[in-house]
């Protein structure tokens, strides 16, 4: 792998978007780690030091993305990973709460086709 591939953490538990996403990843060439809730994936950042980027859904079985997000900012090692939030919600709340917790990025899911949402957080890392 060469330094310009960047490796994008998916956190996302619908299982369809989840296989959608890792698809497109794939096909695009892009190194990823799937994972359907927020306790896998704070694993999948212990083992693997070289994600550059997450990409976050809020709504999330057992610990949500908020809650994900603040723990991630408390943690020394995590507190300057890349995160773009992916969700179907567009609650203002949610959107102000997103900047406050160091994300880069509120992306509503239903603003945009799968192509143009990969490529978005691609953008990020």
């Amino acid at each position: 792998m060469n330094k310009e591939t960047k490796t994008v953490l998916l956190v996302e538990d619908d299982i369809a978007l989840n296989h959608a996403v890792t698809f497109k990843l794939g096909q695009k060439g892009i190194p990823f780690i799937a994972t359907t809730c927020a306790e896998d994936a704070f694993q999948a950042l212990k083992d693997n030091p070289q994600i550059d980027i997450i990409w976050l859904d809020f709504l999330l079985p057992g610990m949500n993305g908020i809650e994900f997000l603040k723990e991630l900012r408390s943690r020394p090692e995590f507190k300057d990973k890349k995160v773009v939030i992916c969700s179907v919600s567009g609650r203002s709340d949610d959107q102000g709460l997103w900047k406050t917790l160091g994300a880069i990025d509120y992306l509503i899911k239903s603003d945009y086709n799968i192509n143009d949402l990969v490529d978005k957080v691609i953008s990020y890392a």
